[in-house]
C-alpha cells in the first residue's frame, strides 16, 4: 500500500483537482485517482483525424471571481479565448437570434487544457479504477481493480452520485446515502463529424430546445486556429439518448448522421464517431455546493451538486475544500 496522505480523492474531474490545488496550497499532502488515462472527466479533448475535438464539455463562463482568476490567467498565457456571447436558437423548426450575453470561453487546444493545468504539480495517479473502499486504522483505504491499494486520513469523491453509491453505501450514514441520491444526471450521445468543408452557417454553435433528437451543434473548429479542419460535434438530447443508450456505436452513428443531414442538408462528412456520455449533466441536483461530513471525514463534488456548469464543478471542489 502506497502512504497515507492527508487527502485521498476518487475522480479527477474538475472539482477533484480545484479540491486538490487548494488543500496542497494550504499545506496538506493529497493524491487523486482516476480510472482513465488523462484528466477532466467530461473537460474531454480528443485527436479526431487531422482536429482536435471537444466531445464532452463545450465552454465556460466565468462569473465568479476565484474562476475569473483562472480565466484571466488563460487568457494572458493564450490556452484561453473568448468564443462568443450571443448564439442563436433552433425553435419551433426555426433557427431565432438572441440578445449579446455574458462570454463564454473555450480552448484553442481543447477544453482539456483546463483540467491540465489545474493538473499541475499534483500527485495524479491515472488508470487506477477503484473497486473498493474501506476504513482501515490508517483511514480510507481504496483499492484498484489492479489491486494497488492507496489510503488516505479524509476521503474525497469526485464521482457520479450512483457511482459514489456504489463506492461508498457502507461508509455513508443511511440520511446520507438518501440525500446523495436525489441527485441524477442524464446521458448524452455525442457525435463528431470531420467535414471536407464546413457548412455554409454563420453560427459557431446552436442550442436546440425543442428538437427531437439534437440538443447541441457546434461548428467545434470555430474555437481553433484558422487553419482547423472543419468538425461539427453534435449532443444528443437527454431523450432520444435514453431511448438508444445501450445501442451499439455504429448504429448510433449512422442514426445521428441521419438525423444531422435531415436537419442541415448533406455533409462532406470525412470521418465520423459517437462517443457516449453515461453520466452527461444534472437533471435533478443536490441543491448544495458539496457533501461534507465532519464526523465521518468523507465529501463528495462535483458538477451533480449544484448545476452542470464547469464553473459550477470547479466552485463545488473549492467550496468543499474551504470546508474540510
Amino acid at each position: 500500500m502506497s502512504d497515507v496522505t492527508d487527502f485521498l480523492v476518487i475522480g479527477a474531474g474538475l472539482a477533484g483537482l480545484a479540491f486538490a490545488r487548494q488543500v496542497q496550497a494550504a499545506g496538506a499532502s493529497v493524491r487523486v485517482l482516476d480510472k482513465g488515462r488523462g484528466v477532466g472527466g467530461r473537460a474531454a479533448t480528443r485527436r479526431f483525424g487531422a482536429a482536435r475535438v471537444d466531445h464532452g464539455a463545450q465552454f465556460f463562463t466565468a462569473r465568479s471571481p476565484e474562476f475569473q482568476a483562472i480565466v484571466e490567467e488563460g487568457l494572458a498565457a493564450g490556452w484561453v479565448r473568448e468564443w462568443y456571447r450571443s448564439l442563436p436558437e433552433w425553435r419551433d423548426g426555426a433557427i431565432h437570434t438572441r440578445p449579446e450575453g455574458h462570454p463564454r470561453y473555450a480552448c484553442p487546444e481543447g477544453i482539456s487544457a483546463l483540467p491540465k493545468f489545474l493538473a499541475q504539480g499534483l500527485d495524479i495517479v491515472t488508470e487506477a479504477e477503484v473497486s473498493g473502499l474501506e476504513w482501515e486504522a490508517v483511514g480510507y483505504v481504496a483499492t484498484a481493480k489492479d489491486g494497488r491499494a492507496f489510503a488516505g486520513t479524509t476521503l474525497i469523491l469526485n464521482v457520479p452520485p450512483v457511482q459514489l453509491l456504489t463506492l461508498a453505501t457502507d461508509l455513508l450514514l443511511p440520511e446520507a446515502a438518501e440525500q446523495v441520491a436525489t441527485a441524477t444526471l442524464e446521458p448524452c450521445w455525442a457525435f463528431m463529424a470531420l467535414l471536407e468543408a464546413d457548412i455554409s452557417v454563420d453560427w459557431p454553435a446552436l442550442e436546440l430546445t425543442d428538437h427531437p433528437v439534437f440538443s447541441w451543434i457546434a461548428r467545434d473548429h470555430t474555437k481553433r486556429e484558422p487553419s482547423a479542419p472543419p468538425v461539427l460535434v453534435a449532443h444528443a438530447n437527454a431523450n432520444w439518448t435514453q431511448a438508444h443508450l445501450e445501442e451499439s456505436q455504429a448504429t448510433v452513428e449512422a442514426a445521428l448522421r441521419t438525423e444531422l443531414e435531415n436537419l442541415l442538408g448533406p455533409l462532406a462528412v470525412t470521418q465520423c464517431q459517437a462517443h457516449r456520455w453515461r453520466y452527461a449533466k444534472p437533471s435533478a441536483a443536490l441543491g448544495q455546493p458539496f457533501f461534507w461530513d465532519g464526523a465521518r471525514q468523507l465529501g463528495a463534488c462535483g458538477d451533480w451538486c449544484e448545476g452542470g456548469r464547469v464553473e459550477g464543478a470547479f466552485l463545488s471542489g473549492l467550496r468543499l475544500a474551504a470546508a474540510t
